[in-house]
């Protein structure tokens, strides 16, 4: 498995221990947030919604990843950057 960092929007620090950076393993995007969320599992209700559908805002590299891409490749020593989703109406 690879070693990633996940770089956390403001909004999240909190929610683990104030840190900005989570360094994780995985091969995908999924798995590396899955790791995350072993380490916090409030990340569980902060990224997915009831359905298990992404509720957050996953960049990998600068790029937006779809719900649908969550078994994406990732590379070693990438990002992924996590922020809450902006709603407005």
């Amino acid at each position: 498995m690879m070693d990633i960092r996940i770089k956390l929007n403001h909004a999240f620090q909190p929610y683990a221990d104030n840190r900005e950076i989570i360094e994780v393993k995985g091969n995908t995007v999924r798995e590396c947030l899955d790791n995350l969320i072993g380490i916090f599992p409030v990340f569980k209700e902060l990224l997915f919604n009831n359905d298990g559908a992404l509720s957050a805002l996953v960049l990998y590299e600068g790029e937006a990843i779809l719900p649908n891409n969550l078994n994406r490749s990732v590379t070693k020593q990438s990002e992924l950057v996590l922020m809450p989703m902006i709603q407005g109406g």
